[in-house]
């Protein structure tokens, strides 16, 4: 605590130091950039107003020679001279509407065009009744450069031309004390400036301060030099001069054959920031004095914080950490083993513990479910919505058996009770395993990835497209809007295909510019890897790690969730339930169109097999009728297997009915006529004859017989 005080009353000490010294500097700026400020003030002031002076001047004298004339009429040179000396100017040009000059005090002006004079040009918009005067500034005449002139032009009252009248510099110079003289006097610059006006040449004044008027003559008596190198009469450099007696700060100009001077003392700007300062001084130390008094109080105040923020992080970590528990518990342990799919997902939470989700479970021994879910919150609230919208998901699709009916209903029952306003975003697939037909539906979540098995085919073999993403129209997020119904969609898997699932925890991902990793790199990442490593783990495990690399140094932001589903090959065993029933019999029917019909194709040399179809249909008609007929059965199974070697359909007739050998029975002599055949026996007779090999086996109660037929 001790060191404490000593370090902060050195540290005030300091500040206050450092801080007077700005303020002093800061003052000083102002009152310089004050000065400044007045003297180009001042000057652009007084030039505005002895220009304006002139013009005006010159406006009504062309404006009387316009009344005179009454309207653009030739002039003649005599009484263009007449009224050059009435009204004490140096030229008069009358001009009609086209340009054309009608008459002039000049005599080499009269039927020339002002058009063709670059210079005098813009006299001729004074044609156009728009405008009723126009001026130029002194310029080099056209004749005598030698000879500077300042022009004004007036428009006729009926607008069919223009005067135009001229004075020249020298003339004006001659002018100046008599009609300027008075106005430095009474022209006021600040509270204590003051203007001095003298003639370049004997430097003789024109205009005194009335506080300084019998203390100078001459521009010289005042203390001015104009061969001080400090000295830039340019009206844009301030510079110092000492002016009877008191240091002044200068701008001076160059005028009608006269020096203008704006002078200002620096002490009417400079005394006020001495003023400022001490009163500022007092302010800053009676602030620091309070400082110092409640500097002990605000010490104890922070160690109370630092004490309570400490708690609150230590509450927060184990928040994280349950939230933690919680998401990870969340997650199916172990992955699907199939000989004909391999499924692989991984989860990295991000500190802010999100919500990412995945779950794979099977609906029955030939459908399998996949999904992957992001919840908006975070934390144990994120974690207790993502357990709540996981159990939902999974009761509703086990029940409904339909991605989008399950979507729908749970999207209903999430709306329903959403206290937080939360909500989240899954993709949920139900892969048919006999088919490769994935059925899914798409809750605002990102876009899976098709990766074709012909994407990565070894050199020489013909490859499809490169990888890419099922772009098929999302529905809303989950817990959104009530009242949505979300659309079923399919996509097919050959042999080798595999889909990538992902989080926008991937495609968000940031690196230490700012940038996103992006869905073009992760098409990029997926197209590079080879196809020794195109497995579901090998898959996750390279994403991620190109991610990680990605954003190395950058914070993870977001969790990151994978999952890789690879359709390996179709099952060449199809197993189904009937009831013993006529309608059971029909549904076997449809089951072996399923399987084999035209649809069904699912390679070039699966039309071998189709071969045997309505064989196979005979053998259900036959066997199927006897079960549902004769067996007392409640229901029966067949199995149909694709044989390779030999090629053919192996079909299992299964069912819980009375022990039955067909194979033990003699076989109906086909030689006797009918009224002597006994009955019954040709069905399965028929099924010996048209079948490669038959055999029957009783276990467990139930009756088994076995039917195969050769390709």
């Amino acid at each position: 605590m001790n060191q404490s005080w000593k370090t902060f009353a050195w540290a005030s000490a300091l500040f206050y130091a450092v801080l007077l010294a700005f303020i002093w500097s800061a003052l000083t700026r102002r009152a310089f950039l004050q000065t400044e400020s007045m003297l180009d003030y001042a000057l652009l002031d007084l030039d505005s107003t002895l220009n304006g002076s002139i013009d005006t001047m010159l406006m009504h004298v062309g404006e009387s020679i316009a009344d005179e004339l009454g309207g653009a009429r030739p002039l003649s040179s005599e009484r263009a001279a007449t009224l050059v000396a009435q009204r004490d100017i140096d030229e008069v040009n009358v001009f009609d509407r086209t340009g054309l000059n009608l008459g002039s005090s000049d005599p080499r002006l009269p039927g020339t065009r002002i058009g063709d004079n670059s210079k005098s040009a813009p006299f001729m918009m004074l044609t156009n009744g728009v405008r009723h005067a126009y001026s130029q500034p002194f310029r080099a005449g056209a004749h005598n450069p030698d000879v500077r002139r300042k022009y004004v032009g007036v428009a006729f009252p009926n607008g069919d031309g223009f005067v135009q009248v001229g004075i020249d510099e020298s003339h004006v110079t001659r002018m100046f004390p008599s009609i300027m003289g008075f106005i430095f006097d009474a022209w006021l610059l600040g509270e204590t400036g003051f203007f001095l006006c003298a003639d370049i040449d004997d430097g003789h004044l024109i205009s005194n301060p009335a506080r300084h008027r019998n203390e100078a003559r001459f521009l010289a008596e005042t203390g001015y030099d104009p061969n001080d190198p400090r000295v830039r009469e340019d009206g844009k450099t301030t510079f110092r001069q000492r002016l009877f007696g008191d240091l002044c700060d200068c701008r001076a100009v160059l005028f009608c054959g006269h020096r203008v001077i704006a002078a200002l003392p620096p002490a009417e700007y400079y005394a006020t920031r001495s003023v400022y300062a001490a009163v500022m001084a007092f302010v800053l130390a009676l602030v620091l004095i309070l400082f110092v008094l409640l500097f002990r109080r605000i010490e104890n105040d922070s160690n109370c914080l630092k004490a309570f923020y400490a708690a609150e992080e230590t509450a927060r970590a184990k928040d994280m950490e349950i939230a933690k528990t919680i998401q990870t518990s969340a997650l199916p342990v172990g992955f699907p083993a199939s000989a004909h799919f391999r499924l692989f997902a991984a989860m990295q939470a991000a500190k802010e513990v999100g919500g990412d989700f995945y779950d794979y479970f099977p609906l029955d021994d030939t459908h399998v479910s996949f999904l992957v879910a992001d919840v908006s919150g975070k934390g144990i609230t994120g974690a207790l919505y993502m357990m709540t919208a996981k159990t939902l998901i999974k009761d509703t699709l086990l029940a409904l058996r339909d991605p989008a009916a399950a979507l729908t209903k749970a999207n209903a029952e999430l709306c329903r009770n959403n206290p937080a306003n939360m909500f989240l975003t899954a993709w949920v697939g139900v892969l048919d395993i006999e088919t490769g037909t994935i059925s899914f539906a798409n809750a605002g979540h990102n876009p899976p990835v098709k990766i074709a098995a012909s994407d990565h085919a070894p050199p020489g073999h013909p490859a499809a497209a490169p990888p890419r993403y099922l772009t098929m129209k999302s529905g809303p997020m989950l817990a959104f809007m009530d009242g949505i119904t979300y659309k079923l969609r399919h996509v097919a898997l050959e042999p080798g295909d595999t889909l990538f699932l992902y989080t926008d925890g991937v495609t968000e991902a940031l690196d230490l510019k700012n940038e996103l990793y992006g869905e073009g790199r992760l098409l990029e990442t997926l197209r590079a890897i080879p196809a020794a490593e195109m497995e579901p783990e090998s898959i996750c495990t390279i994403v991620r790690a190109t991610v990680a690399a990605f954003s190395a140094g950058a914070p993870q932001a977001d969790d990151i969730t994978v999952l890789a589903l690879k359709y390996v090959s179709h099952p060449q065993v199809f197993s189904r339930s009937f009831e013993a029933t006529r309608e059971g019999l029909a549904e076997a029917s449809a089951f072996l169109d399923e399987l084999l019909g035209p649809a069904a194709a699912r390679s070039t040399d699966f039309a071998l097999y189709q071969r045997l179809l309505p064989t196979l249909h005979i053998f259900l008609d036959e066997i199927g009728s006897n079960i549902v007929r004769y067996s007392g059965a409640s229901d029966f199974v067949i199995d149909l297997e694709l044989v390779e070697e030999p090629r053919g359909v192996r079909l299992v007739f299964i069912d819980d009915g009375a022990a039955y050998d067909p194979l033990s029975h003699a076989d109906p002599d086909t030689t006797l006529s009918a009224d002597k055949r006994q009955i019954g026996g040709l069905g399965i007779l028929m099924v010996k004859r048209m079948a490669t090999d038959m055999s029957y086996a009783r276990a467990n109660n139930r009756n088994r017989l076995t039917v195969f037929k050769t390709v």
